[in-house]
């Protein structure tokens, strides 16, 4: 279930009947969607793939209270969505806990949209989790109705990929595909491949992460983007490249057709997140003159 568009937290919760509006493909086991003109994706106020840039924020609290005080700070700065690395937290994944925290979490946000992902050990996360233990946790926090979207990774186990999306979809909760290269960057067309894949499996978003060893990879990666956001627009995608040699992808989101990039107030959950309050102006300056 979808939380409410209401900025209230005492409310009940209220599924979105179409919260996504864009021509979409069936996947595996998921449910057909709505077929409309319009690729974007609705989370609360934000829409993603129309507009500027939109900043992603993580909080990556190991406590209750770290998670609290983290998402507290947040409602301070400009950022548009905030991520919730669930993998930091010490009682991951564990539905019941994860749940209550949630709770604390989505109230101190006051109304901010929150992606919910478990990031796992193979693609850079803080810990490992099972298939079946994948599938409980997400199914619990759709069915909280305390998120506004969920991360799916591409690579993780098909058929726990498959029923999170299923539930996601009936619940009206869009997902994330993702994919992430701590190692390298691959070429330009495999890029495109592997998110032509996700959009094909019924993802809602496309998202991909590499790491670049010099500046021929992030033009790689700055290509596949422009490829994505040019020919195969049927969903909005992100992309980044990571490090310190990846800030450019960040800055010039928006010039190569990413929808989103990551930022960070504190601790960051991936190399080469700047600081939101540094990526604004940036991010401003580019979409007042494209």
């Amino acid at each position: 279930m979808r939380r409410s568009t209401s900025s209230s937290t005492h409310a009940p919760a209220r599924r979105n009947p179409d919260p996504l509006a864009w021509h979409h493909h069936e996947g595996a086991g998921v449910p057909p969607r709505k077929e409309t003109a319009v690729r974007t994706v609705r989370l609360r106020n934000v829409s993603l793939g129309e507009g500027r840039t939109k900043v992603i924020v993580p909080i990556t609290g190991r406590t209750s209270d770290e998670l609290v005080a983290q998402a507290s700070e947040l409602v301070r700065h400009d950022l548009d969505i905030v991520e919730w690395r669930v993998d930091f937290l010490d009682v991951a994944p564990n539905v019941e806990q994860v749940v209550a925290a949630g709770r604390r979490v989505v109230e101190a946000l006051d109304g901010t949209p929150v992606l919910f992902t478990f990031r796992t050990a193979d693609e850079g996360g803080e810990k490992a989790i099972t298939p079946a233990d994948y599938v409980q946790l997400n199914l619990g926090v759709i069915e909280s109705g305390l998120v506004d979207a969920v991360d799916v990774e591409q690579f993780f186990d098909a058929e726990a990929g498959d029923a999170i999306l299923a539930a996601a979809h009936a619940a009206g909760v869009p997902v994330v595909g993702s994919n992430h290269d701590f190692q390298a960057t691959p070429p330009a067309d495999e890029i495109v491949a592997r998110l032509v894949a996700m959009q094909d499996r019924g993802m809602d978003v496309a998202k991909m992460a590499v790491m670049p060893t010099d500046a021929g990879d992030l033009l790689r990666l700055l290509e596949a983007t422009w490829t994505m956001a040019s020919r195969h627009d049927k969903t909005p995608v992100i992309t980044m490249s990571m490090a310190g040699l990846g800030v450019v992808s960040r800055m010039a989101a928006q010039v190569f057709g990413s929808s989103a990039t990551f930022a960070m107030v504190g601790r960051a959950s991936a190399p080469g997140q700047v600081p939101v309050e540094e990526l604004q102006p940036i991010l401003r300056l580019i979409a007042e003159n494209c």
